[in-house]
């Protein structure tokens, strides 16, 4: 989960222009590195030594946006602000990699893409809306008051893939009623993933 970031913490790194915040930058590297790392990783599959050169890389950002004012409260949540540099630098890495002729594969969705078929920016921003939408069927089917059977019924079919009338009869319902489970929980899922593009 990403924590809410304290604006006074934002705000005393911002102000010691002379360096002497070190305990802030110890306080926002504690709340901040595990973030970092997981954004790497659900959109761009970088994980270990790469993804903390890639938080290095993040916080060296950081030291000039949040020093030289780059980053205004009233734009948007702090969050938002780090997943679009975490995005941005992932993006020039793999631009980088594909002028120097690196012919890598990156997974995506469980398919191994090679970088060079498909642009950079559009590698990150399937990663991306994929990440959207398993956050946004988990925040669903486990942060909401849906029915245990309802949650178990639509795992089976809209997730498992398993037959219709399998799964109907197994959760004793209806196979109209199944499909009405699906597309209510579908639309939820939809809105949900729909507020995390803002």
């Amino acid at each position: 989960m990403t924590p809410d970031t304290p604006q006074t913490l934002l705000r005393k790194i911002s102000e010691f222009a002379d360096g002497d915040d070190s305990a802030e930058w110890e306080r926002f590297a504690e709340l901040y590195t595990p973030v970092i790392r997981r954004y790497a990783d659900e959109l761009g599959g970088v994980n270990g030594s790469n993804a903390d050169d890639v938080v290095q890389e993040v916080m060296i950002r950081l030291v000039d946006v949040l020093r030289g004012g780059g980053y205004k409260r009233k734009k948007g949540r702090f969050r938002s602000y780090l997943y679009s540099m975490v995005r941005r630098l992932l993006v020039d890495m793999h631009r980088r990699a594909a002028a120097r002729g690196e012919g890598r594969t990156v997974p995506i969705d469980g398919l191994e893409v090679e970088s060079g078929v498909m642009d950079a920016a559009t590698i990150v921003d399937v990663r991306l809306r994929a990440a959207r939408h398993a956050a946004a069927v988990e925040h669903v089917l486990s942060r909401t008051m849906l029915d245990p059977r309802t949650v178990a019924a639509y795992r089976a079919y809209a997730l498992d893939c398993r037959p219709a009338e399998e799964v109907a009869a197994a959760h004793d319902l209806k196979i109209n009623a199944l499909r009405q489970i699906k597309h209510r929980i579908d639309r939820m899922i939809a809105a949900v993933e729909s507020a995390y593009g803002e």
